[in-house]
């Protein structure tokens, strides 16, 4: 019988905690959904602030983006794809992670990214990890095909 009473103050402790877990990854995924959805999709990077937090860190290969470096990458893809198109395929939460599956196209019609003015159609997906800290996204990692990114814009062709 006291093992039963120590299993339902345990439960009785610890339920709170799980619905609390839960409703944290629902409401990270909300979060990540609306940047992919609003921020990107709509360009409307004046929104960041409401998702990242200050201190954010991007993980792009042999360098850690700031705030201010994501920001401006982002501009500078709308810039390329002035009709760029962000749309969320997919999203997993786990514990304080986000994992978004998602495509991106639009017309290249401008220089940016490095890249000149191709006039072509261009769609990319790819998968970004978030790691969220009091509701905001602080770190990130991203990853897709910027081969077929060049391929699809007509700047590199396989070697035969």
């Amino acid at each position: 019988m006291r093992k039963n009473w120590f299993l339902l103050l345990w439960l009785l402790t610890c339920m709170p905690l799980i619905a609390q877990s839960a409703a944290e990854q629902e409401r990270n995924k909300q979060i990540s959904r609306n940047f992919f959805e609003v921020v990107l999709d709509q360009g409307q990077f004046d929104k960041y602030a409401e998702s990242h937090a200050t201190d954010f860190v991007a993980h792009a290969g042999d360098h850690d983006a700031t705030l201010e470096e994501d920001i401006a990458a982002a501009r500078e893809e709308r810039k390329a794809l002035p009709d760029m198109r962000v749309r969320v395929n997919q999203i997993i939460a786990e514990g304080d992670l986000v994992a978004v599956y998602w495509i991106a196209s639009g017309t290249n019609t401008q220089a940016g990214m490095g890249f000149p003015a191709t006039g072509r159609k261009i769609a990319i997906d790819g998968m970004t990890f978030f790691r969220f800290k009091a509701g905001k996204i602080r770190e990130e990692w991203s990853a897709w095909d910027m081969l077929s990114v060049m391929r699809q814009a007509g700047l590199y062709s396989s070697p035969h």
